[in-house]
């Protein structure tokens, strides 16, 4: 049996070409999309009123890894207080999109968001990460049970493999 060998953020350390790629990344849209879209800045995923499915979750499993690839402490504090303002918002039950109608949303958001998770807790050790991911899967476990995944969530519902297997 093959063993693989994974490695995290913390563990690679870019030189040369490759790392001028990611500086020229951080300097620009990538290192900034917080600063200059409303959707990301005011997301409803952070408690503000702009967008709350997909483009926060998708802009950081870009974020996080570039943050940390490049040892950037400005880029790991913003990433910080995003994943803060998720983590402080996760409900109870552990459902963690940003929205109180949960038949209709779709939750292929929510799938990204599992998987930005394990990115995070791979980057910091961060424990607190580690347990939301863990309830939000299992409140996701229950919530397909009476309801049936439609849109982006029926059709890309396998990348939810990705933060079960790492969790596993």
């Amino acid at each position: 049996m093959t063993k693989w060998n994974f490695y995290t953020t913390n563990e690679i350390k870019p030189e040369g070409w490759l790392r001028r790629q990611l500086e020229i990344q951080g300097e620009s849209l990538a290192g900034n999309l917080d600063k200059v879209w409303r959707d990301v800045r005011d997301s409803a995923w952070i408690g503000g009123d702009a967008e709350g499915w997909e483009r926060v979750p998708y802009w950081l499993d870009g974020f996080i890894p570039l943050a940390f690839l490049l040892d950037d402490e400005d880029l790991k504090n913003r990433a910080a207080f995003y994943i803060n303002g998720i983590l402080d918002r996760q409900c109870d039950d552990g459902w963690m999109p940003p929205t109180n109608d949960r038949y209709h949303y779709d939750t292929w958001a929510n799938l990204l968001l599992a998987k930005v998770l394990t990115v995070w807790c791979d980057a910091t050790g961060d424990t607190r990460a580690e347990e939301a991911l863990y309830r939000s899967l299992k409140q996701f476990s229950q919530h397909i049970d009476g309801t049936t995944l439609h849109n982006w969530g029926a059709a890309r519902w396998f990348e939810g493999l990705i933060p079960i297997f790492w969790l596993y």
